[in-house]
């Protein structure tokens, strides 16, 4: 049951609603889990302890930063409309790739799809995005030729 632990607490680090609804409900975990009773304490105690909050903003900074580095353009020129757009991508993609190209890129096809589908976005951001999803395609493409690459 050790790896049904492991994926729960995963889950509470990715998730900072997942850790309020666990908060809320402490019976969700054994809903999606397979835990012993020791294990469903230990989880709860995570979730409830203060420094939870800060686990979850790391988890993201962390994944953040990979978009960041590599779409520095398009992510200035969303402005205010990031925080909801990203916090829309993580629910999407709840785990992040290790690869900051693969995840760089899934995001822009994630974004592309969302502008094209009729998000509202700053006039900017469609040029911008082009621009850095071809930078990151071609770093891609140089960097990474053992990787199946998505169309």
């Amino acid at each position: 049951m050790l790896a049904e632990f492991q994926q729960a607490l995963a889950g509470l680090t990715t998730s900072p609603d997942l850790c309020q609804a666990v908060r809320d409900d402490a019976a969700l975990p054994l809903s999606r889990y397979a835990l012993t009773d020791r294990e469903l304490q230990r989880l709860l105690g995570i979730a409830r302890h203060p420094g939870m909050a800060c686990a979850c903003t790391v988890y993201r900074m962390n994944r953040l930063a990979r978009l960041a580095m590599n779409l520095m353009g398009t992510l200035r020129a969303l402005g205010p409309s990031l925080r909801p757009l990203i916090s829309a991508y993580w629910q999407d993609h709840p785990r992040g790739h290790a690869h900051f190209f693969l995840e760089t890129d899934r995001f822009c096809r994630w974004l592309r799809l969302r502008i094209e589908a009729g998000e509202r976005v700053p006039p900017d951001v469609s040029t911008l995005l082009q621009r850095d999803a071809a930078a990151v395609r071609a770093a891609l493409e140089a960097s990474c030729t053992e990787f199946a690459l998505p169309a």
